[in-house]
């Protein structure tokens, strides 16, 4: 490869990531937030267990283990379909799907999303879409830990 496209591509690769579906650069932990963007209490924790993708939770103050937070049967996650994207970006407000786009994964109960600003692919966050009510209601989640593969807790009081 030559130098100068290969400089590019280490530049430009970080940014690539944002682009596609969930990957393992979104393995994080995750505390749940109200409309204030003030934390709920409750941490949410994605990760991956023999290839496939694994939803936990548990209270932030809790020292209880992290429990399965998807459902009792047929919940693994699969990726969401690009109509379901659209459905899930169309229950943001309005002006959310003309800025971002939107990557998910999902089981029956709910839908893990990572939006990405449009004309800005390292800006965004990320969301928790409940299905089970008939109509997706998303819910912002707050990243706490850096990118895999080093998983460092940014915030070591967040997530006992």
């Amino acid at each position: 490869m030559p130098r100068p496209l290969h400089i590019l591509l280490i530049f430009f690769l970080p940014y690539l990531v944002f682009a596609g579906e969930i990957s393992d650069f979104d393995i994080a932990t995750y505390s749940l937030t109200g409309k204030n963007g003030q934390s709920s209490g409750m941490l949410m924790r994605l990760s991956k267990t023999n290839g496939k993708w694994v939803m936990q939770g548990k209270e932030k103050e809790s020292i209880a283990p992290w429990k399965d937070i998807s459902c009792d049967t047929v919940c693994e996650y699969r990726v969401s379909t690009n109509s379901e994207q659209e459905a899930y970006l169309a229950s943001f407000p309005e002006n959310m799907s003309s800025q971002f786009d939107i990557a998910c994964i999902q089981n029956i109960a709910n839908a893990f999303c990572r939006l990405t600003k449009k004309n800005d692919a390292s800006k965004g966050g990320y969301a928790l879409i409940a299905l089970v009510t008939g109509k997706p209601i998303p819910m912002s989640l707050q990243r706490l830990t850096r990118p895999y593969p080093s998983n460092q807790v940014a915030n070591t009081d967040t997530t006992r």
